[in-house]
């Protein structure tokens, strides 16, 4: 598989909330990064285990899943470049809707790093913020 078809099979797994299938498409020690270290509560280098607690929050707060769209998909060697959209809406109404860079790192058919370029203020009033009622 190229490595734009593994980004993008890799991305309709999350969209699917097939969350256990993106496994498939990660190297064992692969490494993930939000940005806005220690300013939010997801910021910085992530953990397997926090990906996992994300995925699960995603799925709570968001049970009619989200939405990922790729705007594009840029490969050079063994790096890409995705622009994307994650669109949501939260159980009470409220929309998530916000525009993503991640630089990503691929060997050996596996993405081997993750760095995500997002809206901070955006996703923390969404994953964290008072639900309305």
């Amino acid at each position: 598989m190229e490595a734009k078809e593994i980004v993008k099979a890799y991305y309709q797994a999350v969209t699917d909330g097939r969350f256990e299938d993106i496994l498939k498409y990660k190297s064992p020690d692969a490494t993930y990064w939000i940005s806005g270290d220690g300013s939010w509560p997801l910021g910085g280098w992530r953990t397997p285990e926090d990906m996992a607690n994300i995925h699960k929050l995603l799925q709570d707060r968001f049970p009619k899943g989200l939405t990922i769209s790729i705007r594009s998909v840029v490969v050079e060697g063994n790096s890409a470049v995705v622009h994307l959209n994650n669109f949501a809406v939260r159980v009470d109404g409220k929309i998530y809707d916000n525009e993503i860079v991640v630089l990503m790192k691929l060997e050996g058919g596996l993405i081997t790093e993750e760095r995500e370029f997002l809206d901070t203020i955006h996703v923390n009033d969404l994953f964290f913020g008072e639900m309305e009622k």
